[in-house]
């Protein structure tokens, strides 16, 4: 079981309408052969604030892919790096 991997917007689907039917973590663990941290992590990254009818947290599939994609945008960005390390590299470098 490769629980690593990143999840696609079909598996996220899967999980939704999993969810909307009324299938708990464990049986949608089981259905889709992951762990039940991944599916909970997923059913906590994909909350939209919203309730189901039974009451619990509704969960958006598309909200869990954007959030997933502006987490993979920010990954390397650092505070006061510049956007093109080639540029920096030339400029201001001391030899010895």
């Amino acid at each position: 079981m490769a629980d690593y991997a990143f999840r696609t917007l079909e598996d996220r689907q899967k999980i939704e309408k999993l969810w909307e039917d009324g299938r708990t973590p464990k049986e949608i663990s089981a259905s889709l052969d992951k762990s039940m941290a991944v599916i909970y992590a997923e059913l906590t990254r994909g909350q939209d604030g919203t309730r189901l009818p039974d009451r619990r947290l509704r969960y958006s599939a598309e909200l869990a892919q954007r959030r997933v994609q502006a987490s993979l945008e920010r990954r390397g960005k650092r505070a006061g790096q510049p956007a093109d390390m080639n540029t920096a590299a030339g400029s201001g470098t001391a030899s010895r």
